[in-house]
């Protein structure tokens, strides 16, 4: 080689290890990307999450203090920042200053921060820093120890308990509650190869709250099963900037960022102009999580969409869009601008999705439900049911599994079966019959989002206009807010369950969460919204029952109220019947209509049904002898009785589920344990189901939907079990009757119902002894445990809920009450009872709130399920109450009878 060339890389070589050697020992300024570890989950800065705020700020608007992650950073800094030094040289140390925390994994399931505080020369700074490394010895030690020739400082408190770790640098204070995550930090230090790593160009002002970098896999966790298919949407890497929205209920977060390998996400929007969402009123609610996509050229969608299917990755998608190809184009052509999938809230584990598919007028409205029955054709469906009426629509059932997936992807998966509707200019599809008439209720009382200020305010100005919407609240979770981290990785569990009681204040705050993507040539624009859109009460009106409405009646109730609408913002409107057997409809101003006369006092609950076909519900009731059917008529009430069979037990209706038979719209059950059902069009109660043991049922029976119409599972006092399918037969090996242990064992008894909860394969029973028990849906015994009884004379329950998804138990006396989970651990009890007055529900009422009431005397009352007393004092009522929760306004509204007059009161919940 020439010598030249030899001479010239050998000066090169020289010049690279003098450089390095000079480096290492006279390093230049350190960045936080060169003190930062690598495996970063995400990184944020800020310099105004250290701040103090108010309390009146902390209800009235967010903060960045209490948004999750951003709360639990700040929670490690406290930690730290206020230990060895007063609150006043801690905050003018802190103050202004840009810090930076990055979360790491440690193990498996544990996360944690770093902190990087920048420090000067300054006196401030001096001033703490001297207070840090020279603590008062009464209180705190600072000990050291030297990890890849870096000391590291270990602040022990007296009692040896250790606060955390830090690092000083020229430039900053590094600190974690980690010792872990500091030897990273040191080892960090000292690679003399490294290179420091690019950060982002947070921009930190008045107007810039704060800047967060992150993985996308950390932002698709947020969004139930479908992470996976969000994460398709997301860029590589999100880097995003904080700003408070106008109304300062929300923050939001705005990136653009390169796209990268999700061109073929992008290309699915070429040419569609980001929107707002329009249909606004088709919202209810109830909606947990909306799936949106925004059209401008539905044609030109289809066809990319058309390719994406018949590429897909998963057999099911591709071969069956290759069954519908040839109709597809007509449901793609006729679309409007929304493609909008609302998930309901729902108790238990029930999934109910509703897709909203909105048109420009009533021809294209009319195209599309034609081109979207064909499509069920040509997918399978093998004959098209007439139509069933409901609130002035026609429902229509498609039974063809995965229709919206098949056309929308994947991400609007979740629909066993089609019901479709047509309401104003969208095409409605849901995924239960009962799905369907619950989102048709909610749109005709006006509970949708279009009518309420705060959600109208999100959608039309903290959202902006976007290709693709994925939302998620919170706050309509079946258990509340930490549902939403049921599936979430162990690590992320644990950093937001700090507290370790099973409640982080910080996703208590949290109800809203938003990602927003509009796709460009070249960039992906993101935001990500995090707020609440419900207000929070003061501490001079938390928990406290206040008197919303007080109405008068000329005579003493002889029943509970049956109400008919929401209580929201104190409009209750219900029938009140009265001693001499009147019936009176206040409405929600105050005004009585009737009465009208029945032939007894209400014995039963009250079912809502569609019985005259006249675009609204008509209320079912039983007296001993008849069944009603009132009609709360804008001006007159319209009544019509039904005589009762002999026998019928006149205490219980409930309602048909999954039935085949359109005009079956109530069950009731009979004194010999037969269950009848009220025809509609025979205006008649027909038998449906016998039992070989002529003895009454516990109440509750339970009513299932399946794909082959309704079972019916209901248990008898001497312990048997029956199991019928729709048709009045029997399952296989059905009835069962439960046999005692051996000879010396009490004779089984049961004083409640057995209950099969969605989803499960296991039927729960308990006896009056309580032995707890399973039995398989084929009648096998497969568990028994006897739970301790610490009273000889009290009785043991199943407590369903009132919708009968979930259960808890009950250990009873005459003068006590004891809640059970579902293991047979007590939550609570109750005692000095009134005897012959004790009255229990379990009412799930969505949004997280669950209660337990108890009437007792005069007076109901509440209980959540930790025994804690629920507003600050009783509820009169000589009845049991009826309750509502407005996740609005976070208010529990309390109907209540008592004596002459009905109550409404309310309880600011949060």
């Amino acid at each position: 080689m020439n010598r030249r060339i030899l001479i010239g890389i050998g000066l090169v070589i020289v010049a690279i290890a003098g450089w390095l050697g000079y480096r290492q020992m006279h390093p230049p300024g350190r960045t936080v990307g060169s003190l930062m570890p690598s495996g970063s989950l995400l990184v944020l800065a800020s310099n105004r999450l250290q701040d103090t705020v108010s309390a009146q700020e902390l209800r009235t608007q967010i903060s960045l203090q209490q948004l999750p992650v951003f709360a639990e950073a700040r929670q490690r800094l406290d930690r730290f920042l206020y230990a060895t030094a007063d609150t006043a040289t801690a905050l003018t140390f802190i103050r202004n200053k840009n810090v930076r925390y990055s979360l790491h994994p440690i193990t498996k399931t544990t996360l944690d921060f770093i902190v990087y505080i920048p420090i000067t020369d300054g006196a401030a700074d001096r001033s703490y820093l001297d207070k840090l490394t020279n603590p008062d010895p009464r209180y705190h030690r600072v000990l050291n120890h030297v990890f890849r020739n870096e000391k590291i400082f270990d602040l022990v408190a007296r009692s040896g308990e250790q606060l955390g770790s830090f690092i000083l640098t020229d430039d900053f204070l590094v600190v974690s509650t980690s010792g872990i995550l500091i030897e990273n930090v040191a080892e960090r230090l000292h690679q003399s190869l490294s290179l420091p790593r690019s950060e982002p160009a947070f921009r930190v002002d008045a107007d810039h709250w704060a800047g967060l970098t992150m993985r996308p896999e950390v932002l698709q966790s947020l969004f139930e099963n479908t992470g996976s298919l969000v994460r398709l949407f997301l860029p590589e890497s999100i880097d995003l900037q904080f700003r408070p929205s106008g109304s300062h209920t929300h923050l939001i977060g705005y990136a653009s960022d390169e796209i990268g390998n999700r061109q073929d996400v992008a290309d699915l929007f070429a040419g569609q102009t980001p929107r707002r969402i329009q249909s606004a009123d088709l919202i209810p609610q109830t909606t947990a999580t909306i799936y949106y996509i925004g059209l401008t050229d539905p044609t030109r969608f289809g066809r990319s969409m058309s390719r994406l299917l018949s590429s897909a990755s998963g057999d099911f998608l591709r071969d069956r869009f290759s069954q519908i190809k040839s109709a597809a184009p007509a449901v793609y052509a006729a679309l409007g601008s929304d493609v909008l999938l609302c998930r309901l809230e729902s108790s238990g584990d029930r999934d109910a999705r509703v897709l909203v598919l909105n048109t420009a007028n009533p021809q294209q409205l009319k195209a599309l439900s034609t081109a979207w029955q064909q499509v069920a054709i040509q997918a399978g469906a093998r004959r098209i049911p007439p139509p069933v009426d409901f609130l002035g629509h026609k429902l229509l059932r498609l039974d063809v599994p995965e229709l919206p997936a098949s056309l929308f992807s994947s991400l609007f998966s979740g629909f066993r079966q089609s019901w479709i509707t047509q309401h104003g200019n969208a095409l409605i599809i849901a995924n239960g019959e009962d799905v369907m008439q619950d989102y048709l209720q909610q749109v005709q009382r006006k509970l949708v989002w279009a009518t309420d200020e705060r959600q109208s305010d999100l959608l039309n100005n903290t959202l902006r206009p976007a290709n693709f919407t994925a939302l998620l609240r919170l706050n309509r979770q079946a258990n509340g807010q930490m549902a939403v981290m049921a599936n979430w990785p162990l690590g992320w569990q644990n950093l937001f369950d700090s507290q370790g009681d099973g409640v982080s204040s910080s996703f208590d705050n949290l109800e809203t969460m938003a990602y927003q993507a509009s796709y460009g040539n070249e960039n992906i624009l993101s935001t990500v919204v995090l707020g609440r859109t419900t207000r929070r009460a003061s501490q001079a009106v938390q928990n406290r029952v206040l008197l919303q409405k007080r109405i008068e009646l000329e005579e003493p109730l002889v029943a509970t109220p049956i109400v008919t609408g929401s209580f929201s913002r104190g409009s209750a409107q219900f029938f009140a019947q009265t001693g001499t057997g009147q019936l009176t409809f206040i409405s929600p101003y105050g005004d009585k209509i009737g009465p009208v006369s029945t032939d007894g006092p209400i014995r039963s609950n009250a079912l809502s049904v569609d019985f005259l076909n006249n675009g609204r519900l008509q209320y079912l009731f039983m007296t001993d002898q008849s069944l009603y059917i009132v009609d709360p008529a804008p001006r007159k009430i319209q009544l019509k009785r039904i005589a009762l069979p002999a026998g019928i037990d006149p205490t219980y209706l409930t309602r048909p589920r999954g039935t085949t038979h359109r005009n079956w719209i109530a069950l009731a059950t009979h004194a010999n344990g037969s269950v009848y059902a009220l025809d509609r069009q025979q205006q008649a109660f027909v038998r449906i189901a016998s039992p070989n043991q002529k003895l009454p049922l516990l109440h509750p029976i339970q009513v299932q939907a399946t794909p082959n119409g309704m079972t019916m599972l209901a248990a008898q006092a001497d312990g048997t079990v029956q199991y019928w399918q729709e048709n009045g037969a029997a399952f296989p090996t059905f009835p069962v009757r439960i046999q005692r242990k051996s000879a010396e064992s009490a004779l089984v008894q049961l004083a409640s119902p057995a209950l099969l909860p969605f989803g499960q394969a296991a039927i729960q029973l308990i006896t009056e002894e309580g032995e707890l028990m399973q039995l398989s849906t084929t009648g096998q015994v497969q568990k028994r445990i006897q739970l301790y009884r610490p009273v000889r004379r009290g009785v043991f329950k199943l407590f369903p809920d009132e919708s009968q998804t979930t259960w808890l138990l009950l250990r009873e006396t005459d003068t006590e009450v004891a809640v059970l989970n579902q293991k047979g651990e007590q939550q609570f009890d109750v005692r000095a009872l009134q005897p012959g007055t004790t009255i229990v529900r379990y009412h799930r009422l969505g949004a997280g709130v669950t209660i337990v009431s108890i009437k007792s005397g005069a007076f109901t009352t509440l209980y959540d399920l930790n025994g804690r007393t629920i507003g600050d004092r009783p509820i009169p009522s000589d009845f049991p109450v009826a309750l509502q929760f407005d996740a609005q306004t976070n208010e529990l509204y309390i109907l209540s009878g008592s004596q002459k007059t009905v109550q409404l009161f309310s309880i600011r919940m949060r």
